[in-house]
């Protein structure tokens, strides 16, 4: 014991340890080196990138947020164009309707008026005896303001409804020219010059029965 053995090496390579020490800590700094960095590539670089990758889609969705509130705006503005432009138009058609129902009214007033200046003047009834969606039938008599009975000096006209044709369906008395007014009637569908011809025809028919 307490003898050292004559084979044994204690002598020591103190540079070469060193250099074997730095070479294992310079390994050893390398790989925390590369730990850091991938803790940083996988890691801060990472959020770093989604941050901007939100910030870009944050920018873009509102880019695209504001281009779609451009786009409903200028709908809006189109639709309340529309809605102006239809106020108007309901505003000119009251309008309107309200002129129309006025000018009916005074035209109507003034056709009740005219026929009874027209009745009294020529001195003779007519009324509308019955119709139907395509026919009228119109009777007249003549030298009164009022229907008398036996419907002496009277006549019947037919009327198309569809084309306001006029014809002498008969007379009472029948006179030698009825035909012809017929024929004067389905031609000219003069209708007051054809009664004017028959007012004519029955004063003479008047006259020459009371001689």
């Amino acid at each position: 014991m307490g003898v050292i053995d004559e084979n044994w090496n204690y002598e020591f390579d103190i540079e070469a340890t060193e250099k074997s020490s730095n070479i294992a800590f310079e390994l050893k700094i390398n790989d925390l080196c590369e730990s850091v960095l991938k803790a940083f590539d996988y890691g801060f670089v990472n959020i770093v990138v989604d941050k901007d990758c939100l910030a870009r889609n944050k920018d873009e969705e509102f880019k695209l947020l504001i281009e779609k509130n451009k786009e409903l705006k200028h709908e809006i503005e189109i639709k309340l164009k529309d809605l102006s432009q239809q106020q108007s138009q309901y505003e000119n058609f009251k309008r309107d309707q309200k002129l129309l129902e006025q000018e009916i009214k005074e035209t109507h007033e003034a056709f009740l008026m005219g026929r009874k200046q027209y009745k009294k003047c020529l001195n003779i009834y007519y009324s509308i005896e019955s119709k139907s969606n395509e026919m009228q039938v119109v009777f007249i008599q003549f030298f009164t303001e009022l229907k008398k009975i036996g419907e002496s000096y009277s006549i019947y006209l037919l009327r198309n409804s569809k084309t306001h044709q006029y014809t002498l369906q008969s007379m009472n008395p029948t006179l030698r020219i009825f035909k012809e007014l017929q024929r004067k009637l389905q031609e000219t569908n003069d209708v007051p010059g054809v009664l004017c011809w028959i007012r004519q025809a029955f004063i003479s028919h008047k006259l020459n029965k009371n001689h």
